[in-house]
This record gives structure tokens, sequence and C-alpha cells, in this order.
């Protein structure tokens, strides 16, 4: 498992396949085929704090700043016995916009990264992990597939985005 400081905050990490490429800064280690964009403000308003392109999709990374493990039942998140709402409705808002910013046939696919008391989990279509599985549930993510050329074209979009 490789930590990203430059590109995941809070000490995510996101752990690598074999043959990773050393990103230009010196830090990151990502395989070639995937790409990350950070802090998007996209033309709605809405920010995202990491954006994931790669063969299976995009992912959109909403992180969570509360250090509290959350618990995860079937129609939300708790801490402390108390459902938490802002985060979740973030991250699903923050997949929908990019889709509709991109303006292309691609699913956005929401991921929201927060201190876990369970290895990973689902909330509807909403995938919540803790940072250090990051990698993980992008790769075993079935998504949808992008070729080369759409991928390219949908960094090219996003960074116009970036900040």
């Amino acid at each position: 498992m490789v930590t990203h400081p430059a590109w995941w905050s809070d000490d995510v990490a996101l752990a690598t396949p074999p043959q990773p490429r050393l990103h230009p800064a010196g830090l990151d280690h990502l395989p070639t085929e995937w790409s990350v964009v950070d802090a998007l403000t996209l033309p709605s308003g809405a920010r995202i704090d990491h954006v994931v392109v790669g063969p299976n999709g995009v992912f959109t990374i909403g992180i969570d700043p509360e250090p509290i493990p959350a618990d995860v039942g079937e129609d939300g998140i708790y801490r402390n016995g108390v459902r938490v709402t802002m985060p979740v409705k973030h991250a699903l808002a923050a997949a929908h916009e990019a889709r509709r910013a991109l303006g292309l046939a691609t699913l956005a696919y929401p991921i929201l990264v927060t201190a876990l008391r369970s290895p990973r989990h689902h909330l509807d279509r909403l995938g919540v992990v803790p940072g250090d599985r990051i990698a993980e549930h992008i790769w075993s993510h079935p998504g949808f597939p992008l070729r080369r050329s759409q991928r390219a074209e949908i960094l090219w979009t996003l960074r116009r985005f970036g900040t």
C-alpha cells in the first residue's frame, strides 16, 4: 500500500498493482491506466474532492472530514447513534453533477471515504470505504468499461474544472 500525500488528504492510501509509474512530483505511484483529478469545481458550483478515471469507469470521491468511526446501517451512516446525512448527500450529488458536467454517456460512481468500523459497505449505489480501501473498491467495481480515447476525453473535460 502506498500513501499519496499530494493527491489524497488525511493519509488516505491507494494500493497500486504491478508496474506502477512515478508521478512527476515523485510522490505518487499510480498504474499507467489510471488518472486522478483533484479539487474540481463544476459549473453548478459543486465541489468534488477527487475524480478517478480508469478502465472500469469514472469514480467521484468525497472525503468525510469527521475522524470518529461510523457504523453503516441499511438506511445510512451513524455516529454515536445519530444518522449522518451531509457527507452522503455530498458524495451522491458530486457524482450526479460530474455526469451532468461531462455531458457524455458516462456514469460517475460515487465513493464516500470515511472512518468506518467495517472494511466497506454500499448504501444503494454509494460505496462507503475507509481510506485504505479506495483502490480495492474501485478495482473490484464492475463499472462501465471505457476505451483509452474515452478516458482521455473525460480527463480533458475534468481538468477544465480543476482549481
